[in-house]
């Protein structure tokens, strides 16, 4: 049985999370995949609820997980997401960005990964504010950089066997040290067509052309930033999974935030279904898991299928459909394929 520490989070959060858990039930119960769901309360309502934002209790709780899966989280999110990163050495995130037929965008075939070093960089938080300046330190390690080249190798060994690392190390000294010692670590592994770009000038390709990247590798910040418009060119933050990985332990969320304004039973659950399919594919290799890896690759197929068919889309895909009504066709779309 997996144990499966669940962060609800705030404003949309606990409706998607909600849904997510629906369907994960249906699998499990189909496939024979035993799950057991544990709450564990975090984000603006449990600074309400428990005078702070990360209570003992949840970490308790996620300290004997197997892993966990976590809705987005509203004004709290540094107090939580970035502590839990550190504290749980999740050093690698992993954020998808694909295209589907069913889903307007300009390109067609983008499939690409980018591979961002998570606990390194401005978000150590290492700072000084003062009435008349404000300093915040951007560190890069040896070790944290040749763990994260590593990673991105294991990933782009499964894919098209291609890394562009994406820095500023033509103005930066800092990010010199990480593309020397990335693309040594790269260099030393074999097997991988290495290339280099600019953040800025990457920004721009992934504009005009996002199908040339298949793995992108880079730092923590430019990592963040550049993941929000790889969804955006392909359609939609509503479909952006991702990973957060450490040696034995995982966090999965959807790259998109709390989204306070929008009504939840509008708000897209494809991503945050989507950062479970990811989950479950990290257990079944984890545990050598057969059942947990053809759990994940059923839902991934059975989501491309849904949106395909485009008769259960949420607003921002153009549709007008509720999270209740695209959960009851995925539902119906795994059943069909079981």
């Amino acid at each position: 049985m997996y144990r499966i520490a669940i962060i609800r989070g705030d404003g949309i959060g606990p409706t998607i999370m909600g849904e997510t858990l629906r369907v994960l039930s249906f699998i499990s119960d189909r496939l024979g995949l035993n799950i057991d769901f544990l709450e564990a309360p975090a984000g603006d309502k449990a600074l309400r609820d428990y005078g702070t934002p990360l209570p003992s209790e949840t970490l308790s709780v996620i300290e004997k997980s197997d892993a966990c899966l976590k809705g987005p989280v509203g004004e709290t999110a540094k107090d939580v997401i970035v502590y839990l990163r550190r504290r749980f050495d999740l050093y690698a995130n992993l954020r998808p960005a694909k295209t589907y037929e069913g889903v307007k965008s300009k390109y067609s075939n983008v499939d690409l990964l980018i591979v961002r070093e998570n606990t390194e960089d401005v978000y150590r938080g290492v700072e000084d504010i003062s009435r008349d300046y404000a300093v915040a330190l951007m560190s890069f390690s040896r070790f944290g950089t040749e763990r994260i080249a590593r990673i991105a190798c294991k990933y782009a060994y499964m894919r098209r066997k291609k890394i562009t690392i994406v820095d500023k190390s033509n103005v930066i000294m800092a990010h010199r040290f990480f593309r020397e010692v990335a693309s040594s670590v790269i260099k030393s592994l074999g097997g991988i067509m290495l290339d280099f770009m600019y953040v800025d000038n990457a920004a721009y390709q992934l504009v005009v052309d996002p199908t040339q990247f298949d793995t992108i590798l880079t730092t923590n910040m430019f990592g963040d930033i550049l993941s929000d418009e790889a969804a955006g060119v392909c359609g939609t933050l509503g479909l952006a999974p991702s990973g957060n990985i450490g040696e034995n332990y995982a966090l999965f969320e959807p790259v998109h935030g709390s989204a306070p304004n929008l009504d939840p039973k509008y708000a897209n659950p494809i991503a945050m279904i989507l950062s479970a399919s990811m989950m479950l594919k990290w257990l079944g290799d984890k545990h050598d898991d057969e059942r947990a890896k053809n759990s994940a690759n059923l839902l991934e197929s059975s989501v491309e299928n849904l949106l395909m068919k485009r008769n259960r889309l949420t607003p921002d895909l153009g549709g007008r459909s509720t999270v209740y009504e695209v959960c009851d066709a995925l539902i119906n779309e795994l059943e069909n394929r079981v």
